[in-house]
């Protein structure tokens, strides 16, 4: 009884106190809000799912990619999501198809500026490593995986003040692996609490084996410059996250990322020209007056660093720099874009994954006539078909029911990799296009 009373007292307190401050000019706003904690297996991935009736369930927040701890999560409705269920649960599935990123760091050795003798960082243990230099740099380290190909690393190289890291000087490092074994990275470098410097480079790992390298040998790359960017990609990172750019045919191409507006992909046209022994000139026109002008030096043939000159109606409006790394293959190396573009039209046991936004989608074509579709909610099955209309361009119809379905035209660059353009009809009625780069891997 008494803990009953204590309940409803401070309920009418608190309706007391509402009804008062509405009457203020700033009155009292009250939110509520639900707290989820889970534990997490290194591979998988969590989506919080809530439903009122156990029949229907709405994805709540983002997929959570788990590295082995608990998971804590506040979701308010403030923002109006609606977030509040009768009953919860969570949606448990793999790795995504044709990830690169590795899902612990234990035994990896990066080297952060792909020469040999470099800037290397080993990770000893889950927890622990050594940044190797004139004089070696012990840290503490934890990871979190945010998406897709993508490690984030919080290392603590603070002194220990009675076996306890002080925060006095934390890097957080978050790597994005664009080919087996290598991709960019971006660091910011914090002292005191405070942010010191940010700032960007290419990686290799050395030692250890990831997704796409699984004997731990270091990744072949190619020595050679490329004299031509025909079924190439490339990511350039000068911020948070790399923005990519296919390069479809000898003068088209599409970028995607960050710095692609309203996040859409954007199509362009190209000219690129080597103008020394390892530097090139490459100039990206999406429309009349907007253009972005890169002057490329490369470590190697598939990584280096660029200046980027952005124009906007014909005026310079911004100068950037950073590092790019290749994201599908190059002459004499391994990536998604080796080989020519098939001609079977038999796509049975192929996942391709379409990239045209922040998350992808992977179709995976399960039998020669059905298969599911994984995104950022729940996986949807489908039927479908697959044909060529010409040489390198195919014809693909996945049908999720009766009035709903997409319609892509690949366009293959190579064995395993392309760009689409996709019609998504919803109650039989076209509902959205858009555009993106594939690739496809078989299990």
């Amino acid at each position: 009884m008494k803990q009953f009373t204590t309940r409803f007292i401070a309920a009418a307190l608190l309706a007391t106190a509402a009804a008062q401050a509405a009457d203020e000019a700033n009155p009292l706003k009250i939110y509520t809000a639900i707290e989820v904690e889970f534990g997490t297996d290194a591979g998988k991935v969590y989506h919080l799912q809530g439903s009122g009736d156990f029949s229907t369930w709405t994805d709540i927040g983002v997929p959570v990619f788990g590295v082995g701890r608990p998971v804590n999560q506040v979701f308010s409705t403030r923002g109006g999501g609606n977030v509040a269920f009768e009953f919860y649960r969570l949606q448990i599935a793999a790795a995504p198809t044709g990830d690169l990123a590795p899902w612990t760091l234990t035994g990896l050795t990066l080297n952060f500026d792909d020469t040999s003798g470099g800037d290397l960082m080993q990770f000893l243990t889950d927890t622990n490593g050594v940044d190797l230099g004139i004089n070696p740099d012990p840290f503490n380290y934890q990871i979190t995986r945010p998406g897709p190909n993508v490690v984030v690393a919080e290392l603590n190289y603070g002194a220990l003040y009675y076996g306890v890291p002080s925060s006095n000087k934390i890097d957080v490092l978050t790597l994005t692996f664009t080919a087996p074994g290598m991709g960019t990275w971006s660091r910011d470098e914090f002292r005191n609490g405070s942010l010191k410097d940010h700032d960007v480079g290419v990686f290799s790992v050395v030692v250890g084996a990831t997704p796409g390298n699984p004997n731990g040998t270091p990744p072949v790359v190619p020595t050679a410059i490329p004299t031509a960017l025909t079924g190439l990609s490339y990511l350039f990172q000068s911020g948070e996250t790399p923005d990519r750019l296919d390069f479809s045919t000898a003068v088209t191409g599409l970028e995607t990322g960050d710095d692609v507006e309203d996040d859409e992909p954007n199509a362009f046209t190209y000219t690129y020209a080597l103008t020394g022994a390892d530097t090139a000139s490459l100039v990206v026109t999406f429309k009349a007056g907007k253009y972005d002008e890169y002057d490329l030096t490369f470590a190697n043939g598939a990584q280096g660093t660029f200046v980027r000159r952005e124009f906007k109606d014909g005026v310079l409006d911004d100068t950037d720099q950073g590092a790019f790394s290749a994201g599908g293959s190059l002459p004499g190396g391994g990536g998604g874009n080796q080989g020519n573009p098939p001609t079977d039209p038999v796509v049975t046991g192929f996942t391709y994954t379409m990239q045209s936004g922040d998350i992808p989608e992977q179709v995976a074509f399960q039998t020669a006539t059905t298969g599911v579709q994984l995104d950022d909610s729940a996986p949807s099955s489908f039927i479908y078909t697959h044909a060529f209309t010409a040489p390198g361009v195919a014809r693909l119809v996945v049908r999720f029911d009766t009035d709903k379905w997409d319609e892509y035209d690949l366009t293959y660059t190579g064995a395993n990799a392309g760009t689409f353009v996709r019609r998504e009809f919803r109650n039989s009625v076209l509902n959205d296009t858009d555009t993106g780069s594939f690739t496809r891997t078989h299990e």
